[in-house]
Protein backbone atom coordinates (compact mmCIF):
# COMPACT_ATOMS: atom_id res chain seq x y z
CA UNK A 1 0.00 0.00 0.00
CA UNK A 2 1.46 3.31 -1.02
CA UNK A 3 0.46 6.94 -0.32
CA UNK A 4 1.17 10.08 -2.05
CA UNK A 5 1.92 12.55 0.45
CA UNK A 6 1.93 15.52 -1.85
CA UNK A 7 3.12 17.99 1.16
CA UNK A 8 5.54 16.76 2.47
CA UNK A 9 7.05 15.45 -0.73
CA UNK A 10 6.70 11.91 0.17
CA UNK A 11 5.71 8.44 -0.64
CA UNK A 12 4.49 6.37 2.51
CA UNK A 13 4.65 2.36 2.08
CA UNK A 14 2.80 -0.10 4.12
CA UNK A 15 2.23 -3.85 4.04
CA UNK A 16 0.27 -6.03 4.56
CA UNK A 17 0.95 -9.26 5.81
CA UNK A 18 -1.89 -11.83 6.72
CA UNK A 19 -4.85 -11.04 8.72
CA UNK A 20 -3.03 -9.99 11.65
CA UNK A 21 -1.33 -6.97 9.93
CA UNK A 22 -3.68 -5.14 7.54
CA UNK A 23 -1.26 -1.94 7.45
CA UNK A 24 2.46 -2.57 8.58
CA UNK A 25 4.87 0.62 7.85
CA UNK A 26 7.99 -0.73 5.46
CA UNK A 27 11.24 -0.21 6.93
CA UNK A 28 12.27 3.12 5.19
CA UNK A 29 8.95 5.17 4.85
CA UNK A 30 8.37 7.61 3.93
CA UNK A 31 10.14 7.66 0.77
CA UNK A 32 11.35 11.47 0.03
CA UNK A 33 10.89 12.64 -3.40
CA UNK A 34 12.38 14.03 -5.61
CA UNK A 35 8.80 16.66 -5.99
CA UNK A 36 5.75 16.56 -4.75
CA UNK A 37 3.61 13.45 -5.63
CA UNK A 38 0.30 13.91 -6.97
CA UNK A 39 -0.41 10.11 -8.62
CA UNK A 40 0.32 6.75 -8.20
CA UNK A 41 0.69 3.92 -10.36
CA UNK A 42 2.20 0.37 -10.23
CA UNK A 43 2.34 -3.51 -10.54
CA UNK A 44 4.21 -5.17 -13.35
CA UNK A 45 3.66 -6.01 -16.69
CA UNK A 46 2.20 -9.53 -15.85
CA UNK A 47 0.63 -10.23 -12.36
CA UNK A 48 3.04 -13.02 -12.08
CA UNK A 49 6.46 -10.95 -13.08
CA UNK A 50 9.33 -10.76 -10.58
CA UNK A 51 9.48 -6.93 -11.73
CA UNK A 52 7.68 -4.87 -9.36
CA UNK A 53 7.75 -0.80 -10.06
CA UNK A 54 5.49 2.25 -8.55
CA UNK A 55 5.11 4.89 -10.89
CA UNK A 56 5.28 8.77 -9.45
CA UNK A 57 3.42 11.60 -10.81
CA UNK A 58 4.25 15.00 -10.13
CA UNK A 59 2.09 17.90 -11.55
CA UNK A 60 3.57 20.77 -10.07
CA UNK A 61 6.97 19.67 -11.22
CA UNK A 62 5.37 17.48 -15.04
CA UNK A 63 7.26 14.94 -14.36
CA UNK A 64 7.23 11.27 -13.72
CA UNK A 65 9.37 8.60 -11.90
CA UNK A 66 9.85 5.02 -11.87
CA UNK A 67 10.72 3.14 -8.72
CA UNK A 68 11.66 -0.22 -8.08
CA UNK A 69 10.22 -2.36 -5.40
CA UNK A 70 11.44 -4.91 -3.45
CA UNK A 71 8.80 -7.57 -3.57
CA UNK A 72 9.49 -8.83 -0.07
CA UNK A 73 9.80 -5.73 1.90
CA UNK A 74 8.45 -3.44 0.08
CA UNK A 75 11.16 -1.10 -0.10
CA UNK A 76 11.66 1.60 -2.99
CA UNK A 77 14.50 1.95 -4.56
CA UNK A 78 15.18 5.03 -6.95
CA UNK A 79 14.09 6.89 -9.18
CA UNK A 80 16.11 4.43 -11.57
CA UNK A 81 14.29 6.82 -14.26
CA UNK A 82 12.34 10.34 -14.43
CA UNK A 83 11.06 11.94 -17.25
CA UNK A 84 9.91 15.03 -17.53
CA UNK A 85 6.84 16.41 -20.01
CA UNK A 86 5.37 19.50 -21.06
CA UNK A 87 1.99 18.66 -19.88
CA UNK A 88 0.36 18.22 -15.99
CA UNK A 89 -0.59 14.50 -15.04
CA UNK A 90 -3.19 14.45 -12.87
CA UNK A 91 -4.02 10.48 -12.70
CA UNK A 92 -1.97 7.55 -13.69
CA UNK A 93 -2.58 3.46 -14.51
CA UNK A 94 -0.59 1.16 -15.79
CA UNK A 95 -1.65 -1.79 -18.46
CA UNK A 96 0.94 -4.60 -19.22
CA UNK A 97 4.15 -2.44 -19.95
CA UNK A 98 2.98 0.85 -20.48
CA UNK A 99 1.58 3.75 -18.58
CA UNK A 100 -1.61 6.06 -19.36
CA UNK A 101 -1.25 9.70 -17.47
CA UNK A 102 -4.41 11.72 -17.79
CA UNK A 103 -3.19 14.88 -18.32
CA UNK A 104 -4.93 18.62 -17.14
CA UNK A 105 -4.18 20.32 -20.35
CA UNK A 106 -6.81 17.81 -21.91
CA UNK A 107 -5.22 14.95 -23.27
CA UNK A 108 -3.74 11.46 -22.34
CA UNK A 109 0.44 10.79 -22.69
CA UNK A 110 1.49 7.06 -22.87
CA UNK A 111 5.10 5.70 -22.13
CA UNK A 112 6.32 2.52 -22.26
CA UNK A 113 8.04 1.24 -19.74
CA UNK A 114 11.81 -0.93 -20.83
CA UNK A 115 11.96 -4.85 -20.73
CA UNK A 116 14.55 -3.68 -17.83
CA UNK A 117 12.18 -1.54 -16.03
CA UNK A 118 14.67 0.86 -15.69
CA UNK A 119 13.92 3.33 -17.92
CA UNK A 120 10.96 5.35 -19.67
CA UNK A 121 9.98 6.53 -22.85
CA UNK A 122 6.60 8.34 -24.30
CA UNK A 123 5.52 6.66 -27.55
CA UNK A 124 4.92 7.65 -31.16
CA UNK A 125 2.01 10.11 -31.38
CA UNK A 126 1.23 10.91 -27.32
CA UNK A 127 -0.33 12.55 -26.05
CA UNK A 128 -3.69 11.58 -27.49
CA UNK A 129 -6.77 14.20 -27.18
CA UNK A 130 -9.89 13.61 -24.53
CA UNK A 131 -12.06 15.66 -22.93
CA UNK A 132 -11.67 18.97 -20.86
CA UNK A 133 -10.12 18.87 -17.82
CA UNK A 134 -8.92 15.14 -17.05
CA UNK A 135 -9.40 13.93 -13.49
CA UNK A 136 -8.89 10.06 -13.16
CA UNK A 137 -8.24 7.36 -15.30
CA UNK A 138 -8.45 3.85 -15.65
CA UNK A 139 -7.35 0.69 -17.57
CA UNK A 140 -8.64 -2.93 -17.90
CA UNK A 141 -7.88 -6.16 -20.06
CA UNK A 142 -8.63 -7.06 -23.19
CA UNK A 143 -6.84 -3.27 -23.95
CA UNK A 144 -9.29 -0.56 -22.17
CA UNK A 145 -8.72 2.72 -21.53
CA UNK A 146 -11.43 5.26 -19.78
CA UNK A 147 -11.10 8.78 -18.66
CA UNK A 148 -12.82 10.98 -16.16
CA UNK A 149 -13.04 14.59 -18.03
CA UNK A 150 -14.12 16.46 -14.74
CA UNK A 151 -14.94 20.29 -16.84
CA UNK A 152 -16.68 18.94 -19.91
CA UNK A 153 -18.60 16.11 -17.47
CA UNK A 154 -17.89 13.64 -19.74
CA UNK A 155 -15.71 9.99 -20.17
CA UNK A 156 -13.79 9.35 -23.20
CA UNK A 157 -13.33 5.74 -23.61
CA UNK A 158 -10.49 3.91 -25.97
CA UNK A 159 -9.34 0.92 -27.31
CA UNK A 160 -5.75 -0.14 -26.55
CA UNK A 161 -3.25 -2.00 -29.09
CA UNK A 162 -1.70 -4.19 -27.07
CA UNK A 163 1.53 -4.18 -28.85
CA UNK A 164 1.84 -0.43 -29.46
CA UNK A 165 -0.28 1.09 -26.49
CA UNK A 166 -1.60 3.80 -28.93
CA UNK A 167 -5.68 4.45 -28.02
CA UNK A 168 -8.16 4.39 -30.34
CA UNK A 169 -11.51 6.23 -29.35
CA UNK A 170 -14.22 3.78 -28.41
CA UNK A 171 -17.43 3.64 -30.58
CA UNK A 172 -19.65 6.50 -28.91
CA UNK A 173 -17.28 8.42 -26.85
CA UNK A 174 -17.24 10.35 -25.31
CA UNK A 175 -19.84 9.25 -22.91
CA UNK A 176 -22.05 11.54 -20.66
CA UNK A 177 -21.18 11.86 -16.50
CA UNK A 178 -22.07 13.81 -13.90
CA UNK A 179 -21.20 16.89 -13.07
CA UNK A 180 -17.48 17.56 -11.98
CA UNK A 181 -16.12 13.11 -11.93
CA UNK A 182 -13.52 13.47 -10.03
CA UNK A 183 -12.68 9.60 -9.76
CA UNK A 184 -13.09 6.26 -11.96
CA UNK A 185 -12.25 2.52 -11.85
CA UNK A 186 -13.11 -0.59 -13.94
CA UNK A 187 -14.98 -3.24 -12.02
CA UNK A 188 -13.35 -5.77 -11.01
CA UNK A 189 -9.95 -3.88 -11.12
CA UNK A 190 -7.61 -4.79 -13.87
CA UNK A 191 -4.68 -5.67 -11.26
CA UNK A 192 -4.44 -8.36 -9.98
CA UNK A 193 -6.42 -9.25 -13.71
CA UNK A 194 -9.27 -11.59 -12.62
CA UNK A 195 -11.03 -13.97 -15.48
CA UNK A 196 -13.43 -12.53 -17.74
CA UNK A 197 -12.15 -8.72 -17.04
CA UNK A 198 -14.61 -6.00 -16.06
CA UNK A 199 -18.10 -5.41 -15.91
CA UNK A 200 -18.77 -2.67 -14.92
CA UNK A 201 -17.30 1.15 -15.20
CA UNK A 202 -17.90 3.94 -12.04
CA UNK A 203 -17.33 7.18 -11.53
CA UNK A 204 -18.05 9.49 -9.21
CA UNK A 205 -19.11 12.99 -9.59
CA UNK A 206 -18.11 15.56 -6.92
CA UNK A 207 -20.15 18.29 -8.37
CA UNK A 208 -23.54 16.89 -7.97
CA UNK A 209 -22.52 14.15 -4.90
CA UNK A 210 -23.50 11.15 -7.24
CA UNK A 211 -21.80 8.10 -8.73
CA UNK A 212 -22.56 6.65 -12.31
CA UNK A 213 -21.99 3.00 -12.55
CA UNK A 214 -21.93 2.19 -16.42
CA UNK A 215 -21.98 -1.28 -18.14
CA UNK A 216 -19.36 -2.28 -20.46
CA UNK A 217 -20.91 -3.80 -23.99
CA UNK A 218 -18.79 -6.39 -25.96
CA UNK A 219 -17.22 -3.51 -28.12
CA UNK A 220 -16.02 -1.38 -24.89
CA UNK A 221 -18.85 1.63 -25.15
CA UNK A 222 -20.24 2.11 -22.18
CA UNK A 223 -23.98 2.78 -21.40
CA UNK A 224 -25.35 3.93 -17.83
CA UNK A 225 -27.36 1.27 -15.71
CA UNK A 226 -31.07 1.34 -14.72
CA UNK A 227 -31.31 3.25 -11.31
CA UNK A 228 -27.64 5.32 -12.50
CA UNK A 229 -26.78 7.61 -10.76
CA UNK A 230 -26.75 6.98 -7.44
CA UNK A 231 -26.96 9.53 -4.26
CA UNK A 232 -23.13 10.12 -2.12
CA UNK A 233 -22.28 12.31 0.94
CA UNK A 234 -21.16 15.24 0.02
CA UNK A 235 -18.02 15.96 -2.23
CA UNK A 236 -17.37 12.30 -3.57
CA UNK A 237 -13.73 12.08 -4.38
CA UNK A 238 -12.94 7.77 -5.10
CA UNK A 239 -14.22 4.44 -4.95
CA UNK A 240 -13.13 1.13 -5.01
CA UNK A 241 -14.47 -2.49 -5.20
CA UNK A 242 -11.79 -4.91 -4.92
CA UNK A 243 -11.66 -7.70 -6.82
CA UNK A 244 -13.94 -9.83 -5.50
CA UNK A 245 -16.07 -12.15 -7.53
CA UNK A 246 -18.70 -11.97 -8.29
CA UNK A 247 -18.64 -8.15 -7.11
CA UNK A 248 -20.32 -7.45 -3.52
CA UNK A 249 -19.60 -4.44 -2.05
CA UNK A 250 -18.83 -1.05 -3.32
CA UNK A 251 -17.26 1.98 -0.98
CA UNK A 252 -17.01 5.76 -1.78
CA UNK A 253 -14.99 8.51 0.19
CA UNK A 254 -16.64 11.33 0.72
CA UNK A 255 -14.35 14.69 0.83
CA UNK A 256 -16.67 17.23 1.84
CA UNK A 257 -18.80 14.77 4.56
CA UNK A 258 -16.01 13.07 5.88
CA UNK A 259 -17.05 9.72 5.18
CA UNK A 260 -17.99 6.55 3.49
CA UNK A 261 -20.80 5.55 1.50
CA UNK A 262 -21.42 1.69 1.41
CA UNK A 263 -23.42 -0.29 -1.47
CA UNK A 264 -23.79 -3.52 -1.84
CA UNK A 265 -23.87 -3.58 -5.72
CA UNK A 266 -25.59 -6.24 -8.03
CA UNK A 267 -23.05 -7.84 -10.04
CA UNK A 268 -25.67 -8.53 -12.62
CA UNK A 269 -27.44 -4.96 -12.89
CA UNK A 270 -24.95 -2.62 -11.38
CA UNK A 271 -27.78 -1.37 -9.43
CA UNK A 272 -26.25 0.19 -6.00
CA UNK A 273 -27.78 -0.13 -2.16
CA UNK A 274 -26.49 1.71 0.49
CA UNK A 275 -25.78 -0.67 3.15
CA UNK A 276 -26.84 -1.12 6.71
CA UNK A 277 -24.90 1.59 8.78
CA UNK A 278 -23.78 3.63 5.73
CA UNK A 279 -22.35 6.22 5.83
CA UNK A 280 -19.19 4.90 7.93
CA UNK A 281 -16.96 7.50 9.82
CA UNK A 282 -13.54 8.04 8.07
CA UNK A 283 -10.73 10.87 8.85
CA UNK A 284 -10.67 14.72 7.43
CA UNK A 285 -11.56 14.82 3.72
CA UNK A 286 -10.94 11.24 2.92
CA UNK A 287 -10.06 11.59 -0.54
CA UNK A 288 -8.64 8.20 -1.89
CA UNK A 289 -9.47 4.91 -1.35
CA UNK A 290 -7.99 0.98 -2.28
CA UNK A 291 -9.56 -2.38 -1.15
CA UNK A 292 -6.88 -5.54 -0.70
CA UNK A 293 -7.74 -8.67 -2.97
CA UNK A 294 -10.64 -10.19 -1.55
CA UNK A 295 -11.90 -7.07 -0.61
CA UNK A 296 -11.21 -8.04 3.39
CA UNK A 297 -9.34 -4.69 3.81
CA UNK A 298 -10.44 -1.41 2.69
CA UNK A 299 -7.68 1.89 2.96
CA UNK A 300 -8.57 5.26 2.50
CA UNK A 301 -5.90 8.27 2.81
CA UNK A 302 -7.12 10.70 4.72
CA UNK A 303 -6.07 14.51 3.29
CA UNK A 304 -7.08 16.76 6.08
CA UNK A 305 -5.73 14.90 8.82
CA UNK A 306 -2.87 13.43 7.79
CA UNK A 307 -3.14 9.53 7.62
CA UNK A 308 -4.66 6.28 6.68
CA UNK A 309 -7.54 4.54 7.62
CA UNK A 310 -7.61 0.82 7.23
CA UNK A 311 -10.58 -0.93 7.74
CA UNK A 312 -11.98 -4.41 8.04
CA UNK A 313 -14.45 -6.04 5.82
CA UNK A 314 -17.41 -7.70 7.26
CA UNK A 315 -17.68 -10.52 4.72
CA UNK A 316 -21.65 -11.19 5.01
CA UNK A 317 -22.88 -7.36 5.80
CA UNK A 318 -20.03 -5.28 4.35
CA UNK A 319 -19.71 -3.38 7.03
CA UNK A 320 -16.39 -1.25 7.79
CA UNK A 321 -14.61 -1.81 11.39
CA UNK A 322 -11.36 -0.02 11.99
CA UNK A 323 -8.03 -2.08 12.66
CA UNK A 324 -6.27 -1.76 15.50
CA UNK A 325 -4.41 1.01 16.04
CA UNK A 326 -5.96 2.77 12.63
CA UNK A 327 -5.88 5.68 11.87
CA UNK A 328 -1.86 5.47 10.90
CA UNK A 329 0.24 8.48 10.34
CA UNK A 330 1.44 9.31 6.95
CA UNK A 331 2.81 12.33 5.66
CA UNK A 332 1.11 15.77 4.82
CA UNK A 333 -1.61 16.37 2.38
CA UNK A 334 -1.85 12.85 1.32
CA UNK A 335 -3.41 12.46 -2.15
CA UNK A 336 -3.21 9.37 -3.14
CA UNK A 337 -3.20 5.37 -1.90
CA UNK A 338 -2.56 2.82 -4.09
CA UNK A 339 -3.05 -0.89 -3.49
CA UNK A 340 -1.44 -3.79 -5.52
CA UNK A 341 -0.39 -7.14 -4.83
CA UNK A 342 3.40 -8.26 -4.96
CA UNK A 343 4.50 -11.53 -6.51
CA UNK A 344 4.31 -14.43 -3.58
Amino acid sequence: VFVADTGSSTVSAFQQAGDSFPARSVCGSPFRMDAPPTALAGGGPEPSSELVYLVVGSGPSRTLSLYRVDARTGVLTGPVATLGTKYTPTALVTWGSFIYAANSDGDVSVFAISENGSALTEIPGSPFLAGSGPAAITAADPGLLYVANSKSNDISGYLLDVSTGVPTPLPGSPYPAGVGPSSIEAAPPYFPNPPGGPTFVIVTNQGDNTVSVYSIAGNGALGMVTGSPFPTGTAPSSSATGNMLPLRYLYVTNSGSGNISGYTIDDATGALTPLPGSPFPAGLQPVSVAASIGQRFLYVANQGSNNLSVFSVDRDTGALVPVSASPFPVGKSPSAVLYFQVPQ
